[in-house]
């Protein structure tokens, strides 16, 4: 029983492993026989860059490569080709052009077995860069008949493939060309331009691909500013035109400019006035009742050296003689040097050391028309200039300033405190203009040269307001004083400090240089309004004297009484004279009567009532009892002979 058992064991294994064997064999001989389906494949990339390849090629694979069937196209299109002994297939691709494609191929074997495969891909142009246009400026206002210069850049990978355009038209239907430099730059100017306009440019560039960009510039153009009004801007000509703004050469003079020699006796014609080459019209006193009469009297000698002028101090132009009422004929008697000469030691640039002062109150200058100029000061010691222009109130003594700046003191002697421009002013009578409608601002305009308004004592001109700075243009000139800090000129000339170089002028409110009637140079004094920061223009005509004074004018030297300024009477527009010169015969000073009588005849500026009048008395009353005060300063020059008050 055990060995039959082993027995069958041992048969059952062989036949297990029989059928095993038999079982492998027969399978390796039956998959040995299948016929598989065709495989395709290809190296064909997804993206193709136009011009870098040619040709893709397709691999196809079955067992019976003679017996296949093949369809291949390319886009649709049928491709006839044949395997080679590898199997492939190379398809060119070389006149394909920009876009996506597709290629497919289909394989069929012996068996009727089918591999469909097909591929899509696009061919493409490299990448470049849009084109890009600039232009500046894209506006443009401009004067009918003016030009527009435009210029700018064209942007792109390749300059070489662009072309620029332009037309003021549609660009669409006609266009010029524009060149460009290397670096895509480039420049149009249109000129003489008369009507609005559209400019439109355009670019266009691109290798493989083109691309446009385009700008418009406008250009407006406006209509000219109004030509300015020409005609004669010279106020010292005969034909001044107060509204020309541009002189157009048609200024007209007595006499050619040039032919008249500088001092000579047709010279002191032409800058004197009242004398007896002009006619001289009677003038008004406007604190007086009825029409006054007044006329202006001048006449002068020369000799060698020296002019003699003889006033009777009354001026070409109305007046307002303020609370010294009433203007009188005076006899003044001016002497100075024909040809002025410099003080040694004296440079006042710098400061006033080593220049004879001028005084603070009576005659420092004469005007052109023999009428005094004063100094800055009041009687009370305040600078009068500023009082009557509100920087401070004068509560010692009653004082204003009327037309031109100017008033008269006791004894009717008419004075100038500033300005004294309005002396070549005319009023437009035929409009209706008078002597009250003179506005100092109309000597201020900076047009010419301001003419001659005065001489100082030492010989030296004054001019008005306008002169010619270093570079020979015309300017107004300024002061170099100003206030000191907290000051208002209440206590007169001690108020200001000079500090050189804040304005046009020196210590002495002078310079030197050309002028139209020196056209080689001479030192110059000037009448101020401003100061170099636009403050007033203390000291308004001079306050030192440049050249030398030949005899006077040298203040209190010797120990003796400076009574300069101060005459026979005293009151309203100067103060009571220092110790020494006199208070004045018994019932001037010190009679209440005559004062209340001497202001009886006063009418304010304004009109005013009788106890408007009384009232002004009692103020003059009040100055007569207050304390003397002496002046300090230099007395005045040889010649000047009058009782200044």
């Amino acid at each position: 029983m055990e060995d039959g058992g082993v027995a069958r064991s041992l048969m059952l294994a062989g036949l297990m492993i029989t059928s095993v064997m038999a079982g492998v064999l027969f399978f390796g001989v039956e998959d040995e026989g299948i016929n598989h389906a065709p495989t395709v494949d290809s190296d064909l990339p997804d993206t193709i860059l136009i011009g870098t390849i040619d040709s893709v090629s397709v691999t196809i694979i079955d067992e019976s490569m003679s017996d296949l069937s093949l369809l291949i196209t390319m886009d649709g299109e049928d491709i006839s080709k044949t395997p080679g002994p590898a199997g492939t297939i190379n398809i060119d691709i070389s006149d394909l052009d920009i876009g996506s494609h597709a290629l497919k191929v289909v394989a069929i074997d012996s068996l009727g077995q089918e591999t469909s495969w097909s591929k899509a891909f696009i061919v493409h142009y490299p990448d470049e860069s849009e084109t890009r246009l600039t232009a500046s400026p894209t506006s443009f206002e401009i004067e009918r008949g003016g030009d527009a210069p435009i210029f700018g850049l064209v942007a792109h990978d390749d300059i070489t493939t662009c072309e620029l355009r332009w037309s003021t038209a549609d660009i669409e239907d006609s266009s010029l060309g524009l060149p460009l430099d290397n670096e895509g730059n480039y420049e149009l100017e249109l000129t003489n331009i008369q009507e609005n306009t559209t400019v439109t440019l355009e670019a266009t560039c691109g290798t493989w691909t083109e691309t446009t960009d385009r700008v418009s510039i406008t250009i407006v153009v406006a209509e000219p500013p109004e030509p300015p009004v020409q005609g004669c801007t010279d106020s010292a000509a005969n034909n001044y035109d107060e509204g020309a703004e541009e002189d157009d050469d048609s200024c007209e003079y007595d006499e050619p400019a040039g032919e008249v020699e500088t001092g000579s006796q047709e010279w002191w014609e032409g800058i004197l006035l009242c004398d007896s080459t002009e006619q001289v019209e009677g003038i008004d006193d406007y604190n007086t009742s009825g029409f006054d009469n007044h006329v202006c009297q001048l006449s002068f000698t020369t000799n060698e050296t020296h002019i003699e002028i003889i006033s009777n101090g009354l001026p070409n132009h109305d007046l307002e003689s303020g609370p010294g009422c009433c203007s009188s004929a005076q006899e003044h008697v001016w002497e100075i040097p024909l040809e002025p000469t410099n003080q040694t030691g004296c440079n006042p640039s710098v400061s006033t050391d080593g220049c004879t002062m001028a005084p603070e109150r009576g005659a420092v200058a004469f005007a052109v028309n023999g009428v005094p100029i004063f100094g800055p000061e009041d009687g009370p010691g305040g600078d009068a200039v500023a009082g009557q222009e509100g920087a401070y109130e004068e509560d010692r003594q009653h004082v204003w300033l009327g037309i031109c700046h100017a008033h008269s003191g006791p004894g009717g002697e008419y004075h100038y405190h500033a300005d004294s421009n309005c002396l070549h002013w005319h009023p437009d009578e035929e409009n209706g203009e008078t002597w009250a409608d003179y506005s100092m601002e109309s000597s201020r305009t900076v047009a010419s040269h301001s003419p001659i308004v005065g001489f100082a004592l030492d010989g030296y001109p004054i001019y008005g307001f306008v002169g010619w700075d270093v570079d020979g243009e015309v300017s107004e000139m300024t002061s170099s004083y100003r206030l000191k800090d907290g000051e208002t000129g209440y206590n007169g000339i001690d108020d200001y400090e000079y500090v050189s170089g804040l304005g046009d002028l020196d210590s002495c409110n002078g310079q030197f240089g050309a002028t139209p009637d020196y056209p080689d140079g001479i030192y110059h004094y000037h009448t101020t309004w401003v100061n170099g920061e636009g403050g007033i223009g203390f000291p308004y005509f001079i306050n030192c004297y440049r050249g030398v004074m030949e005899s006077g004018g040298t203040g209190n030297g010797g120990g003796d009484v400076d009574c300069t300024g101060h005459g026979e009477t005293w009151g309203p527009g100067i103060g009571p004279p220092p110790d020494g010169c006199g208070g004045g015969p018994p019932g001037q000073s010190s009679d209440m009567a005559s004062a209340i009588a001497a202001i009886s005849n006063l009418v304010p500026p304004n009109g005013g009532s009788i106890l408007a009048a009384l009232s002004m008395a009692v103020i003059v009353i009040r100055g007569l009892a207050s304390d003397p005060a002496s002046p300090s300063r230099a007395g005045i020059a040889v010649g000047y002979r009058p009782d200044p008050v």
